[in-house]
């Protein structure tokens, strides 16, 4: 029996828990991902740089980009996208803000590996074509993901990570 993939949206921080034109790591089943937070609103990307790898969040961030700390690879917070250079495009994901919660709609396995671009074309059927940023008092519907620890899976708000 192969693997199903799910879509589900988690609360990964609150509004507070993220600076504005700063980035913050999240961890949903254990993938990091680069939550931004900037005054045109809230944007997440996977948080490893297709450069060298570096920490997206610990990047400076502009109002629609972010520059990788190493070598300063600018990718767009809305697409994920390379500005200037063939490096690749990096995961983007959708995300909303209700009150105080910061939602960030993933695809989830039920066990085994997955492809980034598979899980983004379910993602983006399932979020109703939004891939922008959330404005701030968005609604949306709260969830939380399916964290695996000791092989079992459970339903656990998502670890938030602090520079």
């Amino acid at each position: 029996m192969s693997p199903s993939l799910e879509v589900r949206q988690t609360r990964v921080c609150g509004v507070e828990d993220v600076p504005l034109n700063e980035g913050r790591v999240v961890s949903i089943n254990e993938r990091p991902i680069a939550v931004f937070r900037t005054d045109a609103g809230w944007y997440a990307l996977d948080n490893t740089c297709t450069h060298m790898g570096g920490p997206l969040a610990d990047g400076m961030v502009a109002e629609e980009s972010v520059a990788c700390p190493l070598h300063e690879r600018r990718f767009e917070l809305a697409t994920g996208r390379p500005i200037g250079h063939e490096c690749g495009a990096v995961a983007s994901y959708p995300v909303e803000v209700d009150d105080d919660d910061v939602l960030l709609t993933v695809a989830l396995l039920d066990s085994g590996p997955f492809e980034v671009e598979d899980a983004q074309s379910v993602i983006g059927a399932e979020a109703n074509g939004s891939s922008g940023p959330a404005p701030e008092g968005s609604q949306a519907e709260s969830g939380v993901a399916r964290e695996v620890e000791d092989g079992r899976a459970h339903d656990a708000p998502a670890a938030v990570e602090g520079r």
